[in-house]
């Protein structure tokens, strides 16, 4: 049977005021004071001031819920009751967002656990719950990022697979591991952070797992291969002994005075210093090496050169020659780049930089001096 609450319920201005009560309700908003913000025209105002009174009408002030129950009050209703009959039970919205949060944190952790539960060191998933990589972008992935994740560790190392190859067999997709998809970038920081030996070195080296050299480097370290015929360094006149390709290639081009790239694929096989070479100019740019090559020919003492920032090769390389002993003579343009080029490099072993005192900020400035110094003693003033 309809009350007089309901017959005011049912003029549009009343509905407007009490959809928008419903809905702070359910919300968990009750206080007297919470206002219910509707926008009201004269008409609608006129309607819902017939329980609110005249001077609340008249008033430019909003309705709020204190109001509004008062005025149910006076005619013997109130307004969860009203609410209830013209729109069925109020919803709990607070306590559903709270079982959904849990549930979600639950659905997380579980995750988690599964990175765990495989042997990835505790270290490297508490970074990875702290910076959210399993939800990152979307939470409904994480269970699914974590079994793809396990999954590809408990095929890890690899045995000198290429990683396309790798991705194909375990996923069904050779680009899955890829460096721009989303699960190849976060298997590299989860290595990276797995290889660190600290929270702190975990996260620096998590934060640098996307660079191509790093990227090259942490597969590399489970046996997996990715596009290392991309990685290069160019030599002259390097005499490299061993079975692996690495001598032959070398070789074959310092019979000539040929300049030739070594790639990081063959720099992995059996390599060592030549007889007699105990040093090894190491220079920023290629110019460097093609004047050495069309000046001076087979004649042109060893030379390396980086091209910029050193590649996984170049590391590969002039880490093998500083373990064995070899002396690196190293130098870099000036500028700013350069000089951090530099610094890197000066880390090896053994390494000190080359022509030091020469002026110039750019090696093509310092050419003839760099020029001077590949020539062999015999062949000076020639």
């Amino acid at each position: 049977m309809s009350t007089a609450a309901d017959r005011w319920a049912a003029f549009p201005g009343p509905t407007k005021v009490l959809a928008a009560a419903r809905e702070l309700l359910e919300n968990g908003k009750t206080g007297p004071g919470v206002t219910v913000r509707v926008t009201l025209d004269a008409a609608e105002r006129d309607q819902v001031g017939r329980i609110l009174g005249m001077a609340w009408e008249a008033s430019t002030v909003p309705v709020t819920l204190g109001r509004l129950r008062k005025a149910l009050h006076g005619l013997d209703d109130t307004l969860e009751d009203l609410l209830v009959r013209l729109g069925g039970p109020l919803d709990d919205r607070v306590a559903k967002r709270e079982l959904d949060r849990k549930a979600a944190q639950d659905h997380l952790n579980n995750a988690y656990a599964v990175l765990t539960s495989v042997g990835i060191p505790e270290h490297a998933v508490a970074l990875a719950r702290t910076r959210r990589w399993l939800e990152y972008t979307n939470p409904d992935l994480a269970e699914s990022r974590a079994q793809a994740l396990a999954l590809l560790w408990q095929h890890l190392p690899a045995a000198d697979r290429p990683l396309p190859e790798l991705a194909n067999s375990l996923f069904g997709n050779p680009h899955h591991l890829d460096r721009d998809a989303d699960l190849g970038r976060l298997a590299a920081r989860l290595l990276a952070a797995a290889h660190a030996t600290d929270p702190g070195a975990a996260a620096a080296a998590a934060g640098t797992a996307l660079s191509a050299d790093a990227w090259r480097q942490l597969w590399a370290s489970v046996g997996v291969s990715c596009d290392e015929v991309s990685a290069t360094v160019l030599v002259l006149n390097l005499p490299l002994a061993g079975s692996g390709a690495p001598a032959a290639i070398a070789a074959a081009a310092a019979e000539t005075g040929e300049p030739v790239w070594l790639t990081a694929r063959s720099l992995r096989r059996a390599w060592e210093p030549g007889p007699g070479l105990h040093t090894v100019r190491v220079c920023e740019n290629p110019v460097v090496v093609e004047t050495a090559a069309a000046r001076l020919g087979p004649h042109a003492l060893p030379l390396i050169c980086v091209y910029g920032r050193p590649s996984i090769a170049a590391w590969l390389l002039l880490e093998g020659l500083a373990a064995a002993g070899v002396r690196l003579l190293m130098t870099c343009d000036r500028d700013t780049a350069g000089q951090q080029f530099l610094t890197e490099l000066l880390r090896l072993p053994g390494a000190v930089e080359w022509l030091a005192a020469a002026d110039g900020v750019y090696e093509e400035s310092r050419l003839p001096d760099l020029l001077a110094d590949l020539t062999p003693a015999p062949l000076a003033g020639t």
